[in-house]
């Protein structure tokens, strides 16, 4: 989903380089919380590739409170047993049906629908990803930090109390 170019507020308690599960998953968390979060990513919109594919029942259970998993569950496919094979030998068989939790399988689930559902909560919720926006300084002060953006209506900085890295190890 291209989002057409808006102001970005110019101060925040949270900013949140990248759109990936990770910063979703923070921004859909700090909406529920009631705080205040910018969350932007450098791409005008979501990859369709997958980077990532399988989500273990622990991460699901933590999914589950920001009202995602039911979506996601519902979206991939439940593997109870996991077997790694030379030929015809099994050489190493794993169950998931016994774990201790909701959702006792791994679910595969490419990330290009991971994010979907993801982004489709946070504007359930009223957020929103401010996309083409790419962070390129941050200089850290005692009682937070200041960010230069850089988007489609040019550069703006921006003062938050907290900025979180979700943009990939080449994050600035």
């Amino acid at each position: 989903m291209t989002i057409a170019a808006e102001r970005i507020p110019l101060q925040t308690d949270v900013l949140i380089a990248g759109a990936g599960p990770t910063g979703l998953a923070l921004a859909i968390s700090l909406q529920q919380a009631g705080i205040g979060h910018l969350i932007v990513d450098k791409l005008a919109q979501g990859l369709n590739t997958s980077r990532a594919a399988v989500i273990h029942a622990h991460t699901l259970d933590v999914l589950d409170t920001l009202g995602v998993a039911a979506d996601m569950a519902a979206a991939g496919l439940r593997l109870t047993d996991f077997h790694i094979r030379n030929r015809d030998r099994t050489l190493l068989a794993i169950g998931f049906a016994t774990l201790p939790s909701p959702h006792p399988y791994l679910l595969m689930l490419p990330q290009e629908q991971t994010e979907r559902i993801l982004n489709q909560r946070l504007a359930a919720l009223g957020g929103r990803v401010h996309r083409g926006v790419t962070v390129t300084s941050v200089q850290q002060h005692a009682t937070g930090a200041t960010a230069a953006l850089q988007g489609p209506l040019g550069e703006t900085v921006v003062k938050a109390r907290f900025v979180v890295g979700g943009d990939g190890m080449h994050s600035v």
